[in-house]
């Protein structure tokens, strides 16, 4: 074997490392281009009549090259996509097993007469739920060290209080609307369509008029609990590491939020049923 042959061998293998790596992105790009080149080759094909034949074939060959590229990427992508599947499926069953005792309470609170319940009761299963959410949304977050999860209820007019928590124990305060960091968590939850929101180091970005005690956590995310325009509360994750919570922990808590909006409109609800009897 020649010297020339055995220098080469790691540079062929240096390409192949390359375009494997980069393999869906190149048939991406390949498919794309030949698509657009079949569309161009059509165009022509009908502004010149005397080579629309062979125009229309070219076209023709191009699309069939770019829809197997495509095959080949779609095959590529559901292998890779079986283990993560899997593991989506593992989450998304341990989510619902956390869940499972809140949804059960919902269901017996959606089941409750006001004529036999009293606010005291009302609060107590509303806060069993809340509680029971915390816990699954603690779980669930994968750096989950030191995680503290709360929900928030509207004390009404003036403020809102921590109605349940699980995580670290560090007990979470109550916010007053006529504060400025109360003031400011109104004007959020009040904005006309209000998501979560991720703060990754408080030390560097927090909103506006942000007073929360930076010591104890330096990382938070926030989702509103609302359900047909009516503003419930919210749902708060934090941390004492910065950047241990991602965005995909904001769309638990906003799934969180969602579950939990139900449970205060039901709780809700059956409390005017009760003042009116």
């Amino acid at each position: 074997m020649s010297s020339q042959s055995r220098h080469d061998r790691p540079a062929l293998s240096g390409l192949r490392l390359f375009l494997a790596d980069r393999a869906d992105l190149l048939l991406t790009v390949a498919a794309t281009a030949l698509a657009g080149i079949a569309t161009t080759l059509m165009g022509w094909a009908q502004l010149n009549s005397g080579l629309a034949a062979l125009l229309r074939y070219l076209a023709i060959a191009a699309g069939a090259v770019a829809t197997g590229l495509l095959i080949v990427k779609a095959v590529r992508d559901h292998k890779r996509s079986l283990s993560v599947a899997e593991a989506r499926y593992d989450t998304m069953k341990e989510l619902r097993n956390k869940l499972g005792p809140a949804l059960d309470l919902m269901a017996e609170l959606a089941e409750v007469d006001p004529a036999y319940s009293s606010p005291e009761l009302l609060k107590e299963s509303l806060k069993t739920i809340a509680t029971h959410c915390c816990g699954a949304l603690d779980a669930m977050i994968p750096a989950s060290t030191d995680v503290r999860a709360i929900v928030y209820a509207m004390n009404q007019p003036n403020g809102m209080y921590p109605l349940a928590r699980f995580g670290r124990n560090d007990v979470p305060r109550t916010f007053s609307f006529d504060e400025q960091d109360g003031a400011e968590i109104l004007a959020y939850l009040s904005s006309s369509s209000p998501e979560g929101e991720l703060y990754t180091d408080t030390a560097r970005e927090a909103p506006s008029d942000y007073e929360g005690d930076r010591a104890r956590y330096r990382t938070f995310i926030r989702a509103p609990i609302w359900s047909s325009g009516v503003l419930f509360g919210m749902v708060t994750v934090d941390a004492p590491k910065a950047g241990s919570l991602s965005k995909g922990d904001v769309f638990l808590a906003e799934l969180i939020a969602a579950e939990l909006a139900p449970a205060f409109a039901i709780a809700a609800a059956a409390g005017r049923s009760e003042k009116s009897v």
